[in-house]
């Protein structure tokens, strides 16, 4: 049994219950008490030897390979304005899906706007510099005026005219400067407007992250769509995970490691991350399903079967023995020591225990022979 087996033949026990009969053999007499036979007279005992080796508790679900599921949206509300796939079609990663409607009119517009604000600003600019210009013409003309004037009391009076100007060309070139600080400014506010709504540009487009096949769309063009709400779900195909029944924190939690097996081969996974609490599960809330991805990038058939087992309880160096060499009764755990043909209930306490091997903590020493059960 599980590898171990050993056979013995009651011989001596036969032959003395044919010398002796069941009344009675030597003494005085009186009835002696018969022997408990386990096995019948001739037949097979099987054994198992206890041994040393590493054991930990197993636990397995049955699952299904089916490809991550990608649910794409719009940042912002909107209608669509060009739904570019329907349920079952084949894209490719990069493959442009849907767009979003007046949102590119938008940066046209803003971009229009710069371009005639850059014009208007250029012409005021100019006009500015032809008056500074002006006075500066008239300052010399004032200059000619105070050479050829033979008056003291005109003279003064034309200084105090170029003095004049020049606060006025002073007064001008200021404000020419900050014609042009305002101007820039406007044209920065108006550049980051731009910048603004070409990321709207590029939000109001669902671009496809993945090789895959669409699952399902939220409409057609002109249909109205929530922003955060999914507008299109696609099968991402070059990632295949693992569905099983949902499968709570009392097994996941209790577990040191997990695997999966495919087709023969073994992959290690790891759950994903939970979208329901603990108190939310325990009140009833919990998912229909969970989810595995392999650690690894694996290529895997859609619809192909999967185990995944949970290992728990390790033990190193374990005494063991085959789990149906071990007893039960209300009040302990036994297994039957063999001393020759002879079988002796001993009592056990058990720890890791699988289909195929448990545990034995006490009662047993490595090299024990104990009875198996058929």
């Amino acid at each position: 049994m599980h590898g171990w087996k050993e056979r013995t033949l009651p011989a001596v026990l036969a032959a003395a219950l044919l010398l002796c009969p069941l009344t009675g053999c030597g003494g005085s007499g009186a009835a002696a008490e018969a022997p408990e036979l386990i096995e019948p007279v001739g037949v097979d005992v099987d054994t198992a030897t206890v041994k040393k080796m590493d054991l930990s508790g197993v636990e397995s679900y049955q699952g299904q390979i089916i490809p991550e599921i990608k649910d794409l949206y719009f940042v912002n509300s909107g209608n669509i304005g060009e739904m570019k796939v329907s349920p079952g079609d084949k894209v490719k990663k990069g493959q442009l899906l849907a767009t979003l409607t007046s949102v590119d009119a938008n940066v046209k517009k803003l971009q229009k706007q710069i371009k005639e604000k850059q014009a208007e600003n250029k012409d005021a600019n100019e006009i500015s510099k032809c008056d500074i210009e002006k006075l500066r013409e008239e300052v010399l003309q004032l200059e000619k005026q105070v050479k050829a004037a033979k008056g003291k009391k005109q003279k003064k009076g034309l200084h105090k005219q170029v003095k004049e100007k020049q606060e006025d060309i002073k007064l001008a070139k200021l404000r020419l400067t900050q014609q042009k600080e305002n101007q820039a400014l406007e044209i920065k506010q108006i550049r980051e407007d731009i910048s603004d709504a070409k990321k709207q540009t590029k939000e109001s487009k669902l671009i496809s992250p993945v090789n895959g096949e669409i699952i399902s769309t939220a409409g057609g063009s002109g249909y109205m769509v929530q922003g955060g709400t999914t507008a299109i779900r696609i099968a991402n195909m070059d990632k295949p995970r693992i569905q099983t029944e949902f499968i709570g924190d009392s097994v996941l939690g209790g577990a040191s490691s997990y695997l999966a097996t495919v087709n023969g081969k073994q992959y290690r996974v790891k759950k994903e991350e939970q979208e329901f609490t603990s108190l939310e599960i325990e009140m009833g809330q919990k998912p229909p399903n969970s989810c595995f991805d392999f650690e690894d990038n694996v290529k895997l058939n859609v619809g192909d079967t999967a185990t995944i087992d949970f290992y728990s309880d390790m033990a190193k160096d374990a005494l063991v023995v085959p789990s149906n060499a071990v007893f039960r009764d209300k009040q302990d755990a036994y297994v039957y020591l063999m001393n020759g043909n002879v079988k002796k209930r001993t009592s056990v306490t058990t720890g890791t225990v699988t289909d195929a091997y448990t545990q034995l903590l006490t009662g047993v020493k490595e090299g024990d022979v104990v009875y198996v059960q058929d």
